[in-house]
């Protein structure tokens, strides 16, 4: 099966509500902004009137956790907060 085959079996069903929220406070120190360039679906976005520069869509993320891996501006915590999606929403895979 193909790449583009796989990921035509991805049903989104966004919710209403965010279910990753970025801390800007957090991202004000954060020289680097790994977010900008390692979101494969390009969730992360820079907009210098925001306090810490990031604005976050969640809308089209695939919720692979790789922003949970690389936002690590803080050794206990990063930016990023995530949560399951409320009423069963978000990504599903189908494998058969």
């Amino acid at each position: 099966m193909s790449v583009q085959d796989s990921l035509e079996t991805v049903n989104w069903d966004v919710s209403d509500e965010a279910h990753i929220t970025v801390d800007n406070d957090e991202c004000v120190t954060c020289d680097d902004k790994p977010c900008l360039h390692l979101c494969p679906a390009q969730c992360f976005d820079y907009q210098e009137e925001r306090k810490g520069g990031i604005y976050f869509a969640y809308e089209p993320c695939i919720e692979c956790g790789a922003c949970m891996v690389f936002c690590a501006n803080d050794s206990e915590k990063g930016a990023v907060s995530w949560s399951k999606a409320e009423g069963g929403k978000g990504v599903e895979f189908d494998f058969g």
